[in-house]
């Protein structure tokens, strides 16, 4: 059963179908902020430790759960986008599984999680049309698909209120980049196709700690520290270029022009983030992020590529009103909400694209269950119109389910 949900997860995960002309650019649109509870409070995540929820992001938190349960946890993402320039307005929206990931304890200072989830997506169509004195209309398309997943093995070990964990993720995936010139007017040209596909296979290590300083017995203080080394990733690459007649939608292929593989290596930045929180138990949560990675570092097969270095920043909080009420399911609920901001590692025209996220969301308990149904709803901007660039506007909304078992229970007898 486990094989099948990660099997559905991996062929969801591959049938993405973003929209957006920047994740042409690099290894795609990066996969950073899509896991419920984290959303809903603005992205914050370095500093988050429960004995109820897997935070991925800061592998130390695993050894928070507690000796005798079992957490699963799963969502879907349904994103709402409007790519705008000063001239024009295109809306496009998508619904996905997002990730799929399992924690329980090993003992009562060892915690263990693993889980599948995707890194980047790649989902583009681009054309436009120039005119030559020689060759008339010249027609240009350029389609990304495919993108990067992540299946990681993670474990936490505690000491007293300070907590170390690492990630082992195995990075996995492809992605298709094609090229189409052909001349719509003429027939006496033959069109040019470049297909050039991408496939990354390797493992990354990313760690973690977590200190909590308790200030009484209902309140404390959170300190979280991450931490991933410049790598370089297993690839190859295939180019495949091929002369047709037709149109792009019903190719006729002609002759092979070149098809090489070439086997290599993609260099992945340097990361590294911290975060603080504040906690009143069952009450109150408020906590702060900040993250930098030096995407100016990466290469793929040796090629530097024109990206800069990302800075990040977030903010959120939770509050839970009454979380034993027996009178008032509202006030058992959870709300939560948050705002980012992040520089993007693409700079365009002279302008680094910039990005900022709003957030809201509500935490909905199962009856006579530690269990619950979280939702989480975002609103944010990416880029700009100014320099005839292009300014996406996005709505996300993910409704994630947080199952909480207990395990390992032995039966008491008679």
């Amino acid at each position: 059963m486990l094989f099948g949900l990660l099997l559905i997860a991996t062929n969801s995960f591959a049938q993405n179908r973003i929209i957006s002309p920047y994740s042409r650019f690099g290894i795609g649109e990066l996969q950073t902020n899509n896991f419920t509870r984290p959303m809903a409070m603005g992205g914050v995540k370095y500093a988050l430790r429960n004995n109820d929820m897997i935070n991925f992001y800061n592998p130390a938190s695993y050894s928070a759960f507690d000796t005798t349960t079992f957490v699963f946890e799963t969502g879907i993402l349904s994103t709402f986008e409007q790519l705008e320039t000063k001239d024009m307005k295109k809306n496009h929206n998508y619904t996905n599984l997002n990730y799929l990931i399992f924690g329980m304890p090993i003992t009562k200072w060892w915690g263990f999680s693993f889980g599948l989830l995707p890194l980047s997506s790649t989902g583009y169509n681009i054309s436009y049309t120039e005119t030559s004195i020689n060759y008339g209309k010249i027609k240009y398309i350029y389609e990304g698909s495919g993108g990067i997943n992540q299946f990681y093995l993670g474990n936490s070990f505690r000491y007293k209120d300070l907590s170390i964990g690492f990630n082992a993720t195995y990075m996995f995936g492809s992605i298709n980049k094609i090229r189409h010139l052909y001349f719509p007017d003429s027939s006496k040209f033959l069109g040019t196709n470049i297909s050039n596909t991408l496939q990354l296979s390797d493992f990354y290590l990313n760690y973690g700690i977590q200190y909590t300083h308790k200030i009484n017995k209902e309140k404390r203080i959170g300190f979280g520290l991450v931490f991933g080394n410049s790598s370089k990733i297993k690839a190859n690459q295939n180019e495949l270029t091929r002369s047709f007649t037709g149109l792009p939608e019903q190719l006729n292929f002609l002759d092979v022009i070149t098809d090489t593989t070439i086997e290599g290596n993609v260099s992945f930045p340097l990361n590294v983030g911290f975060g603080m929180s504040y906690e009143v138990v069952n009450k109150l949560l408020v906590a702060g992020d900040f993250g930098f990675q030096k995407w100016s570092e990466y290469s793929a097969f040796g090629i530097k590529d024109s990206l800069k270095d990302v800075i990040s920043a977030s903010f959120g909080a939770q509050y839970t009103p009454q979380k034993f009420s027996s009178s008032s399911y509202i006030k058992r609920m959870t709300y939560r909400l948050g705002v980012r901001y992040s520089k993007s590692y693409l700079e365009l025209k002279n302008t680094q694209l910039d990005e900022l996220g709003v957030s809201f969301g509500f935490g909905f308990p199962l009856r006579k269950s530690r269990s619950t149904i979280n939702l989480a709803i975002e609103l944010g901007k990416k880029g700009t119109t100014n320099n005839q660039l292009i300014q996406e506007n996005y709505g996300k909304v993910t409704l994630g389910f947080s199952i909480f078992e207990r395990w390992f229970i032995k039966n008491k007898l008679d």
